[in-house]
């Protein structure tokens, strides 16, 4: 197993290297259809079904989803290059987290300020560049269908640079999925990774744009838990 976690590693790292050398326009395709090809593969492995619910954005969008699992990252796909803002603790997870370094995850420690500072820096640069940006405002997993309380400092970085903001509300089949209760990862993954169909209800809302960030977080944010509470009542009808 270790000689597999190696040779993954050195792949890895010899793909980041490639890339690193490319150009700019060049360096963005290479990442998203690399991106695309994990998305679909990871779909086929793992058996991810997913329901559409709405249009998800076609130009470069911050995109705002609710998170219940580890797996929301890869039910969330875009037509453009984007870029995942995560929290710096699973920078080291084997294959995850090298993954999420070769499409240029910004790493975010949320208890230092300066680490703040520097993600509301790296969004703004990643978005200047054509990338979009996927971010999980709650900052951490839980089950629902409620919401945790948005973090503000990417609202202030939407609303100083009028970036448009795309939510998208995510619940799955079996609300266990949820990584929550300090629970560890690998016994959890392997319980659901089990399941011959991992079934995930994913929406995309209208767009939102403004100058009052306060205003953004409060709109989006309501959009996402109604839409929540709309996808619960759709799987609980249909169990």
């Amino acid at each position: 197993m270790w000689v597999s976690i190696v040779s993954i590693g050195i792949l890895c790292f010899s793909i980041f290297a490639f890339i690193s050398r490319r150009k700019e326009d060049v360096k963005q395709k290479i990442i998203h259809n690399l991106f695309t090809a994990f998305l679909n593969g990871t779909h086929k492995i793992l058996g991810v079904k997913i329901h559409w619910h709405g249009t998800p954005p076609s130009e470069p969008a911050i995109v705002m989803g609710n998170h219940r699992s580890y797996l929301d990252a890869v039910v969330l796909p875009t037509s453009f290059p984007v870029v995942f803002v995560a929290k710096h603790e699973t920078k080291s997870w084997p294959i995850i987290g090298w993954g999420a370094s070769l499409i240029g995850t910004i790493w975010v420690k949320r208890d230092i300020k300066e680490s703040r500072t520097a993600t509301r820096l790296a969004v703004k640069d990643r978005f200047d560049n054509g990338y979009g940006v996927v971010i999980f405002p709650e900052g951490t997993t839980c089950k629902g269908p409620e919401l945790l309380p948005y973090k503000k400092g990417i609202f202030y970085t939407c609303a100083d640079n009028r970036f448009q903001i795309s939510p998208a509300a995510i619940e799955y089949k079996n609300a266990n999925i949820a990584w929550v209760n300090k629970e560890w990862f690998i016994p959890h993954a392997f319980k659901h990774f089990g399941a011959p169909i991992i079934e995930a209800h994913v929406s995309f809302g209208p767009t939102f744009i403004g100058d009052d960030a306060e205003q953004l977080l409060t709109e989006v944010r309501d959009w996402t838990q109604k839409e929540c509470y709309r996808l619960r009542e759709i799987i609980d009808k249909n169990e």
